[in-house]
């Protein structure tokens, strides 16, 4: 490394700490700015907590809305999904910790242990709507969106 080169950034980071170009710029562009400033009403719910069990995606087209419900190593028959209103889903079950027991281990980064999410649906619906289904620890819920506005057409 050269010392030369070194003392040279550091006289240069001195400079700038000595100006007042830092503390307006700071103060231009707040962190609360930053993060808050941009948000658009359409954009996607990203879960802020990484405790949130199961991890939920949301989706939808023009015709339908799309859940995809991450429950790796859970039987779906174990599972208990219910509406609870028109605007909440609701999915309920158990993670079984595995027989290796838990004073052994080095790294634990999956949750085990019964939980309980409710589900915040973008549109309502009606149970008799929902389209169940599971492939490899993914749940699928798959409802038709609703018309709410529909077009009047008057004939005279």
């Amino acid at each position: 490394m050269d010392i030369e080169k070194v003392k040279k950034w550091v006289d240069f980071t001195q400079d700038f700490q000595k100006s007042s170009l830092w503390p307006n710029k700071n103060e231009q562009y707040s962190p609360e700015k930053f993060f808050k400033g941009n948000e658009k009403k359409d954009r996607p719910v990203v879960l802020q907590k990484e405790t949130d069990f199961p991890k939920v995606d949301v989706y939808r087209d023009d015709t339908y809305v799309y859940m995809l419900i991450e429950v790796p190593g859970i039987d779906p028959k174990a599972l208990q999904i219910s509406l609870q209103s028109k605007h909440q889903l609701i999915i309920k079950g158990n993670v079984q910790q595995p027989f290796i027991s838990p004073e052994t281990a080095v790294r634990k980064e999956r949750f085990y242990g019964s939980f309980e999410r409710i589900i915040q649906l973008p549109e309502p619906t009606e149970p008799q709507l929902i389209q169940l289904s599971s492939y490899q620890g993914v749940i699928q819920v798959i409802y038709p969106r609703s018309n709410e506005i529909t077009p009047l057409h008057f004939s005279w």
